[in-house]
């Protein structure tokens, strides 16, 4: 559940500006619906991990290859990465590097290209970042 949550987050977060604050909740079946400065977030994450929908009205394709990495594409950018298991996670959305770790408190940290991250999603299932 939390590789989903932070999948959708890393997602959202390097599509909209920087400026955006966003409150996104992802369900128990995988649909992670929410904002992200007024724009719509709406995307489905199966049990493996393939993620499809659309955020901030761009259309996102992802697949998992079950081994901490993901690749696909958002809109007309690229997405590569990799989740090593332990929080950390690594690789590129169009040319922007992403380099955030999730702590097990559900604390989200880093940076998305030049852009900081700063999340946490609670016990719930919500994701708030500022």
């Amino acid at each position: 559940m939390a590789r989903l949550i932070l999948t959708s987050l890393v997602l959202a977060i390097s599509v909209l500006p920087l400026y955006a604050q966003s409150t996104l909740y992802t369900d128990r079946s995988g649909y992670t619906s929410g904002t992200q400065d007024s724009r719509t977030v709406n995307t489905y994450t199966d049990r493996y991990g393939n993620t499809t929908g659309w955020i901030g009205g761009k259309y996102i394709s992802t697949y998992s290859d079950g081994y901490g990495g993901t690749t696909g594409t958002i809109g007309n950018k690229r997405i590569s990465t990799y989740g090593d298991g332990y929080g950390n996670t690594t690789g590129t959305i169009g040319r922007d590097q992403v380099n955030t770790y999730t702590a097990p408190s559900g604390v989200t940290t880093g940076t998305i290209g030049r852009r900081p991250v700063n999340c946490f999603t609670d016990r719930f299932r919500t994701t708030r970042c500022y």
